[in-house]
């Protein structure tokens, strides 16, 4: 019941449906959220907005909704065989179109990569499906084209790519680009804050890593005191990308939460990761930045991934660094690593995580969904690995701080400590990623 009340707004599918808004085409965004399939087709039926003489464009952001959208791609073509089905989300179309398209038989047309730079073309019978560069739009994505957008708290996009090569990673060669100007942002936070009638808004700043210097925080301080703003947000970063004096001026212009990639403390894991080639200096990075973000009143949530090849030592490892710096982090995120995609791309993973004796619980899983879960090592199996990551979490986070954290950003904008409580209740226990006694952890 608690993991159902996430709302993660589709920041990518907005910013199309922004650009076609803003061509003059009525645009409407749905997301599925927990429904079934056959719910939101009957809404849309309800509002009149299918069938449609325009294309029903389908985003499917992860490997986990590609069963969602299967259903909802039968049901679609059987309610208006004419409809046209266009499926994109980069991370599913993109890695092997053939496999998909077997999976999904329905769909008219798949588009791989971003598309803002053929969104256009996609509503004429000449579609451009080339891969063309689409760097981070300087747009204002407008929310209420979003169905409830009231629900949701917002996203400014403040760049793309990373490019810094961790193994796990689907942008380990994207090149980072530059962030937009701070003068950009706060505009655009101020344009945001006026569509939701300048009620209370805690916007995601979405970026695959973060990395402003001093002289950009200290600039969007300024802009953003400039016209008068006072809106808290969140955004994410390596712990080895910013510096004590930036989160300085970040603080100042309203950043609340910082989710940190840590990843892991282990110095074996840190290259195994290609985290870093440094694995001190890494370590000595992130004990400084979290004991800024201590300092400057911002909430540290620590994201920590057990790896393949992954053992008693090196988890003991994480351990023992995050009991030490406990009192600058705010909560944890903890998981074992997946291989996502089909076996053209998911083999390549797993054929290198083999060598640190990890391999798939099923080898066909990714042929069959996309999804490879992993038996890290001899020291943890699949099942042994989630057990840890369950316990490394509730280790750091009550039920207080897990609820701070996620109605920040992920819970409905009217979701309340009360509803919270009831859904805790109502909940198996045992697979929480917190504490429900208070106790400080020894």
């Amino acid at each position: 019941m608690l993991a159902r009340r996430q709302l993660y707004l589709n920041y990518g599918a907005l910013s199309l449906a922004t650009l076609l808004d803003s061509m003059g085409i009525e645009t409407l965004l749905v997301h599925g959220e927990h429904s079934e399939p056959a719910d939101v087709l009957a809404m849309l039926l309800d509002k009149g907005v299918f069938p449609s003489r325009l294309p029903v464009m389908l985003s499917i952001p992860s490997f986990y909704a590609l069963p969602w959208a299967q259903i909802f791609c039968q049901l679609v073509r059987g309610a208006d065989p004419d409809a046209r089905i266009i499926v994109g989300g980069r991370w599913v179309v993109g890695p092997d179109p053939d496999w998909l398209h077997a999976k999904l038989p329905e769909a008219n047309l798949l588009v791989p990569g971003l598309a803002e730079p053929v969104i256009a073309s996609l509503l004429t019978n000449a579609p451009d499906l080339r891969r063309l560069p689409a760097p981070t739009p300087d747009i204002v994505l407008n929310h209420p084209l979003v169905s409830g957008f009231e629900r949701y708290q917002p996203s400014i996009e403040a760049s793309r790519g990373c490019g810094m090569g961790c193994a796990f990673c689907e942008e380990r060669d994207i090149r980072l680009e530059k962030l937009r100007a701070p003068e950009q942002i706060a505009s655009t936070l101020a344009a945001v804050a006026s569509q939701y009638g300048n009620s209370e808004i805690r916007p995601y700043f979405q970026s695959s890593m973060f990395a402003p210097n001093v002289n950009w925080g200290t600039g969007l301080a300024n802009a953003v005191r400039a016209l008068g703003l006072n809106v808290q947000w969140r955004t994410e970063s390596r712990v080895d990308a910013l510096t004590p004096e930036t989160i300085a001026g970040l603080a100042e212009a309203g950043m609340k939460v910082l989710d940190l990639g840590l990843e892991t403390a282990s110095p074996t894991q840190i290259l195994n990761m290609r985290k870093s080639r440094n694995p001190d200096r890494y370590l000595e990075r992130a004990s400084t930045l979290l004991k800024a973000c201590g300092d400057y009143g911002i909430a540290a949530k620590v994201n920590v991934l057990l790896y393949a090849g992954e053992t008693a030592r090196t988890l003991d490892e994480t351990r023992s660094f995050l009991d030490e710096h406990k009192g600058s982090i705010a909560g944890v995120s903890v998981g074992p690593v997946v291989a996502y995609g089909p076996p053209k791309i998911a083999d390549i993973l797993l054929r290198e995580w083999s060598r640190s004796g990890a391999a798939p619980v099923d080898p066909s899983s990714a042929n069959d969904s996309g999804i490879s879960m992993i038996h890290l090592s001899q020291d943890f199996d699949s099942q042994s690995a989630e057990a840890a990551s369950l316990e490394l979490s509730r280790r750091y986070m009550d039920a207080e701080a897990y609820f701070n954290l996620k109605s920040f950003s992920y819970y409905p904008r009217d979701y309340a400590r009360a509803d919270f409580d009831r859904d805790v209740a109502a909940s198996d226990t045992s697979q929480l990623p917190f504490r429900i006694s208070p106790q400080i952890p020894s």
